[in-house]
């Protein structure tokens, strides 16, 4: 007789927590929603295509980092030839279990992802990080954003800014430490048919996305709550950008050079909120000429 209540007290307990559960997962489906919808909406993801048709009209930009280009592009074919060599079949085996016929596309991709994976380790702290670097400053100097980077460049003199040199533009801030794990925890996405990939790519462009402007943020001496809200701010512009550099990341072969115009794009969008920022700090001189003189 006792046992009775303290069952229907579970029962009760146990269909709260369940609708507790669902309701929180309707909750983050809208979110997603709404924040894949916004990702769309702003448009950011056509920077990344911006920044390879700029690139292709002033070559001078990316062929001023021609050594580095090369590098890139040999060692991207070897590491992807390998890895298509002795993983494809296999991957394309265990995909098509769980996607069908998209199984050869999603493992080429899988596999151009891998790739990039292990190149990270190799090239980003010997000769990619410092050739972007000098892409993403040549492309706002040809942008009128000279003064910027001037400005930039003696601000990273001092001592504390020394300390961060090394946040320079992250490419593949996806295969950090932190994204190598969040990678990894994501790849079974790649699994569910048809929109797998999608999730996959929408969650580690969200992360990835804000990594493309870290040279922007040194360059103005952002603090790490002033880079945070900037982020936020825009984060589903950050978030398409992100998706988009992500897939040209991750095509075979040559995924790695759009590393470079992809650099370029970041730096073009940076041009485009520097020059709005100034505009608006310039209506603001201009409507408050005596706080100014003061």
């Amino acid at each position: 007789m006792s046992s009775t209540p303290a069952l229907a007290t579970f029962q009760r307990s146990a269909q709260d927590r369940s609708l507790s559960f669902l309701q929180k997962i309707q909750v983050e489906a809208k979110e997603a929603a709404a924040h894949t919808l916004g990702a769309i909406i702003s448009l950011a993801w056509l920077w990344p295509f911006r920044g390879l048709l700029y690139a292709v009209l002033h070559p001078r930009i990316i062929l001023s980092v021609r050594q580095a280009l090369l590098k890139s592009l040999i060692s991207s074919a070897a590491i992807f030839a390998v890895l298509a060599f002795f993983t494809y079949v296999p991957q394309m085996a265990i995909l098509a279990v769980f996607t069908g016929p998209l199984a050869p596309l999603i493992a080429l991709v899988v596999v151009g992802a891998e790739s990039l994976l292990l190149l990270s380790f190799f090239g980003r702290a010997l000769f990619l990080e410092p050739a972007l670097t000098h892409v993403f400053d040549a492309t706002l100097v040809a942008r009128g954003q000279g003064q910027l980077v001037k400005d930039g460049k003696l601000r990273t003199q001092s001592t504390a800014a020394r300390i961060v040199q090394g946040a320079l533009v992250k490419p593949l801030q996806a295969f950090s430490k932190d994204g190598i794990v969040r990678y990894v925890l994501t790849l079974p996405l790649n699994l569910i048919p048809a929109i797998g990939t999608v999730l996959f790519l929408l969650y580690n462009g969200s992360n990835s996305g804000p990594g493309w402007h870290a040279r922007y943020f040194q360059l103005k001496g952002f603090s790490k709550g002033q880079r945070a809200a900037f982020v936020e701010k825009r984060r589903a512009e950050y978030t398409a950008f992100g998706m988009v550099t992500l897939l040209f990341n991750f095509i075979p072969l040559v995924g790695l050079l759009f590393s470079f115009t992809n650099t370029v794009g970041a730096a073009l969008w940076a041009a485009q909120l520097e020059a709005q920022a100034n505009l608006i700090e310039g209506q603001g001189s201009e409507l408050h000429p005596r706080a100014k003189s003061d």
